[in-house]
């Protein structure tokens, strides 16, 4: 029995999935389509200590503290490389600032910068229709500081764990994950 028979189910009934209890899962969405992701290990990143998640068609996801710094598959790869903080926060407001570098493949775009905004949603916008409310989560977002467009949402916990996520690497590519199964208080991403 290969891993992906073993821990990987099929497409169509993810969230039903009867999980190992030796691994730990992460539950991504993408293009419509979800997929659980296996857990194989940390390694270093410039942001901190990457967990490195598989999914059973080859694609990698590695995330630092939760938030998403990196995805491979077969037609295209992104990464974060660093992120620095530029001011928090900023004047008489609760939003930092910070400079993001990526990398993004095809088409070799490197070290693209962006300045990014960053605050804390209020109450009333902070459920996401695509993680479990009963977690009550409090939700980061993310926005391009010059068009104001929305990068990246963060769910944190009660323990400020990020557990769950979406990040638009592109206009049309985003990806949504969070920790499964879900739950409200879980180790580090």
């Amino acid at each position: 029995m290969t891993l992906k028979d073993e821990v990987m189910p099929s497409r169509s009934d993810v969230r039903q999935t009867a999980l190992q209890p030796n691994y730990r899962y992460l539950l991504v969405e993408t293009d419509g389509q979800e997929a659980l992701m296996v857990w194989i290990g940390n390694e270093p990143h410039r942001l901190g200590q990457a967990s490195v998640w598989v999914s059973s068609d080859g694609v990698i996801i590695r995330t630092v503290k939760g938030k998403l710094v990196g995805v491979s598959e077969p037609r295209r790869r992104w990464q974060l490389i660093s992120e620095a903080l530029v001011a928090s926060p900023l004047p008489s407001s609760s939003i930092a600032r910070l400079t993001q570098s990526s990398d993004a493949q095809p088409g070799y775009r490197m070290g693209m910068v962006q300045t990014v905004d960053q605050k804390a949603l209020p109450a009333s916008e902070q459920a996401m229709a695509w993680v479990d409310r009963s977690l009550g989560l409090r939700w980061v977002e993310e926005v391009d500081s010059n068009t104001g467009a929305r990068m990246a949402l963060y769910g944190l916990n009660a323990d400020n764990q990020t557990i769950a996520g979406q990040r638009c690497v592109t206009a049309q590519w985003c990806l949504r994950w969070q920790t499964w199964p879900a739950k409200a208080s879980t180790s580090s991403l």
